[in-house]
């Protein structure tokens, strides 16, 4: 007979007091956050409120899932502080008490940021976020100290693929492209909510703290954080796309920090100005026109909507808008180096071993957003009505132009020729100017 612990009269102060144990034993005394943002539906509950999956073959079929096993909040625990499932088995993994969704433990020890991502379709969101996360593993752990892992290898599957693909290929010299986002499949899921199927986005989920050789280790569980990022099909930025059976990017009203990426090759002014100085096929060869300036402000429209603004109100979360394919329109920004990331070793080197140079970074953004207003001035108008603080940052996923194969659609580029520029800046800047403790920002 096994060991349990049955509590009837008051289940959920139970509950609290084993996952406060569970993480004080693996962490040293991790504290539980208040409250738990569910990065599936954007549901907020107590840590206490947290359903458990069954483990028992009996108990498939849960009422939001279908065919998946059930989600319960249990009344028995084993000593060790997992719960029993109504059929006596031993379980482990969590899920949300809304969309029944399974649940990372971290969720309920550190803070979650969201961050949402907007672009048009074909814009390369997708090349963008494989670029930032694995330069994010790579930098932070080099320059800063600082680990950038999976907070969830379940739901980060298909970013890891796509990292893999560019980073890390059989033969670095086979051409390759990355499937476009589709509006539905691999990035989406569906639940019955309410009785309502409900088409929900997949998130990825990153972990951020300290690592052995931080100054501040001995603060990693106060300093810890989990990055939310999202890749939305650009054609669910559209008019009409954002419903109650498909609300799939209302991640937009929960996020800390808004980025929003634009593509110069598909706008013909910025095309027009690029051919005295580039080759890249993207600028010579006659590409479908986008409004992407529509993208933002259908986006800023609902932000407004589900924020509770009115039409006249800014957010006041921060904008940063990444102009893409900077390898290609650098040289029109005179004086400035687009290459080389402003990142410096920390001067004093007591609290950080690296930070950003804040200086450096914003006067690029005042040069990008002069650009802008040149070539295309509706895009910063639409920014900073939307948005009481606009960076203008340059990003390159590819740091190179792709080719053109005959016996092959679209354009293509061998892994060994990706170099990216300035892809990790974004997030790094996000965490130096608005947040404290983990990354740090010098200013002359």
């Amino acid at each position: 007979m096994s060991d349990t612990v049955t509590n009837d009269t008051d289940v959920e102060s139970r509950l609290v007091e084993i996952i406060a144990s569970d993480a004080e034993n693996a962490g040293g005394g991790v504290p539980l956050v208040k409250r738990v943002t569910c990065p599936h539906c954007w549901h907020v509950f107590k840590p206490e409120q947290i359903l458990w999956v069954a483990q028992h073959e009996d108990l498939m079929g849960d009422p939001v899932l279908k065919e998946e096993s059930l989600r319960f909040l249990p009344t028995r625990f084993t000593l060790e502080g997992q719960a029993i499932d109504p059929r006596g088995m031993v379980c482990s993994a969590l899920a949300c008490p809304a969309c029944h969704l399974t649940l990372p433990r971290v969720l309920i020890e550190n803070e979650i940021t969201f961050i949402s991502i907007i672009g048009s379709a074909g814009s390369g969101k997708s090349n963008y976020l494989a670029a930032m996360t694995w330069e994010l593993r790579q930098r932070l752990a080099k320059d800063f100290s600082i680990i950038f892992a999976d907070g969830d290898k379940e739901a980060n599957w298909i970013l890891n693929r796509y990292e893999e693909t560019m980073f890390l290929p059989e033969d670095p010299d086979k051409p390759i492209v990355l499937d476009k986002t589709r509006t539905q499949g691999d990035l989406y899921r569906s639940v019955t909510i309410k009785g309502q199927e409900t088409q929900l986005p997949k998130p990825f989920l990153f972990s951020l703290h300290p690592a052995a050789g931080h100054p501040r280790v001995s603060l990693r569980a106060r300093l810890g954080r989990i990055v939310c990022l999202y890749d939305n099909a650009g054609e669910h930025y559209n008019v009409g796309q954002d419903t109650a059976l498909s609300p799939v990017t209302r991640h937009l009203s929960r996020a800390k920090v808004l980025m929003f990426l634009l593509d110069p090759t598909q706008d013909p002014r910025f095309r027009a100005r690029c051919k005295s100085i580039s080759q890249d096929p993207q600028i010579l060869e006659p590409l479908q026109t986008v409004r992407q300036e529509t993208i933002l402000s259908e986006a800023a429209i609902r932000f407004r909507k589900h924020a509770g603004l009115s039409a006249h109100q800014k957010c006041d979360r921060p904008l940063l808008v990444l102009v893409a394919k900077s390898d290609i329109w650098s040289p029109l920004i005179d004086g400035e180096d687009l290459v080389t990331e402003p990142i410096e070793r920390d001067p004093l080197g007591q609290e950080h071993l690296a930070v950003l140079d804040m200086d450096r970074i914003e006067r690029v953004s005042v040069k990008v957003r002069r650009l802008l207003m040149d070539l295309t001035p509706e895009v910063v108008s639409i920014a900073e009505d939307f948005s009481e603080d606009v960076v203008y940052i340059p990003v390159s996923a590819f740091g190179h132009s792709p080719e053109k194969y005959p016996d092959k659609a679209g354009l293509l580029i061998k892994p060994k020729d990706i170099h990216p520029r300035w892809v990790t800046i974004p997030l790094l800047y996000s965490y130096a100017r608005w947040a404290t403790g983990l990354i740090a920002g010098i200013r002359q």
